[in-house]
C-alpha cells in the first residue's frame, strides 16, 4: 500500500554574421573543458535509500518477505525519549478465523507474529503494564493464564518461534483485551498513547508502556 511525459525543449537558432549559435533548453552546445568531465564522471552515486512505510503508529522498514509468505518489518519508536523497536512477521488470515480455520488464542502460547520469535529491543529502561523490563532485547510471547490474557517479555532470544523456555520469562503482564468490529485481517503491533498493543482477527490486546 508513473506517469511518463516527454516534452521537447524549445530551441532557438540565431544566426548573427558568420558565428552561429544554437540555445536549447538554456544550455550551451560547446563542449565542456576537461575538468568539468571530470567532475560530471568523477561524481559519487547517490546512495539507495531504505524505504519505510507508517505502521502502528510507528517507522517501519521491511526485513524480508518470510517463507512462508509473511512479510518480516522492524517498527520503530520513540517511547518518552527512548528508541523502540519491535521486528515481527505479520500474518495474514484471508478469510480464515481465529479458533477456527488457524491457532486460537486461548490456552496455549503464542509467538506474537510468523516465523521467527518477535523480538523487541529498548535503549532505555522500560515499565510495561507496571513491571520493570531492563534495556536491551527480548523475546514476545502471549498466552491465556489463568483467566487473563498475557504479554511474556522473554529473555532468550534468535530463536525460532515455536521455541519457548518459561525458564527464560523476565515477566508476565496482563492486557486488557476487545474485540474488533470488523476484525483485522493482518497482525499489526503497536505503541500508540502510552500503549503497547497489537489487533489480529476479532481481538486487540493492549498494556501500557513507558521509558525511565
Amino acid at each position: 500500500m508513473t506517469l511518463n511525459t516527454t516534452r521537447e525543449p524549445l530551441c532557438l537558432v540565431a544566426l548573427l554574421a558568420t558565428a552561429t549559435f544554437v540555445a536549447c533548453g538554456g544550455g550551451q552546445t560547446e563542449d565542456p573543458a576537461p575538468e568539468d568531465m571530470g567532475s560530471m564522471t568523477d561524481a559519487p552515486s547517490a546512495e539507495p535509500t531504505e524505504a519505510t512505510f507508517p505502521l502502528g503508529g510507528g517507522t517501519a522498514t521491511e526485513v524480508h518477505a518470510g517463507q512462508a509468505g509473511s512479510p518480516h518489518v522492524k517498527v520503530d519508536w520513540q517511547v518518552n525519549g527512548a528508541t523502540v523497536s519491535i521486528t515481527y512477521g505479520r500474518p495474514s488470515l484471508n478469510g480464515r478465523t481465529v479458533g477456527d480455520d488457524v491457532e486460537p488464542m486461548a490456552d496455549t502460547w503464542w509467538r506474537l507474529g510468523a516465523d521467527e520469535a518477535t523480538t523487541l529491543t529498548s535503549s532505555s529502561d522500560l515499565m510495561v503494564g507496571g513491571a520493570h523490563v531492563p534495556a536491551g532485547e527480548y523475546t514476545l510471547f502471549t498466552q491465556q493464564m489463568d483467566g487473563e490474557f498475557h504479554l511474556i517479555v522473554n529473555s532468550e532470544t534468535g530463536q525460532w518461534g515455536t521455541a519457548y523456555n518459561a525458564d527464560s520469562d523476565v515477566v508476565h503482564v496482563a492486557m486488557n483485551v476487545t474485540e474488533l468490529d470488523p476484525p483485522a485481517d493482518q497482525l499489526t503491533l503497536s505503541i500508540v498513547d502510552g500503549q503497547l498493543g497489537f489487533e489480529w482477527g476479532q481481538m486487540t490486546a493492549s498494556t501500557s508502556i513507558m521509558a525511565h
